[in-house]
């Protein structure tokens, strides 16, 4: 039966060359696009896959923030430092981008 399928399969392309040309092609395109879908979603929900409690990790932001100067994640530069040293219980370490 699945050789008879295939019979009928090979008949079909031969008769309409260029249609199955072109169904090919968009077969292997989209194929082709959802592998480096699967492969981004993949990679960025591997960023932070190393980081422990991930959870609960915070990013700090201000209002402070002149427009058009720096990005919108900026804070006072020592205010980092300050908070782990004035609360050591919440604030177990900070990281300071440059």
């Amino acid at each position: 039966m699945l050789k008879s399928y295939i019979l009928i399969a090979v008949r079909h392309l031969a008769r309409h060359r260029f249609f199955s040309v072109i169904m090919v092609c968009c077969l292997a395109l989209g194929i082709t696009f959802v592998m480096i879908i699967g492969l981004y979603v993949r990679n960025q929900e591997g960023v932070n896959g190393g980081i422990r409690d991930a959870g609960n990790q915070y990013m700090i932001r201000s209002k402070w923030k002149v427009k058009g100067l720096g990005m919108d994640i900026t804070t006072i530069g020592p205010l980092a430092k300050t908070m782990k040293e004035e609360y050591p219980a919440l604030v177990a370490n900070y990281y300071r981008s440059l």
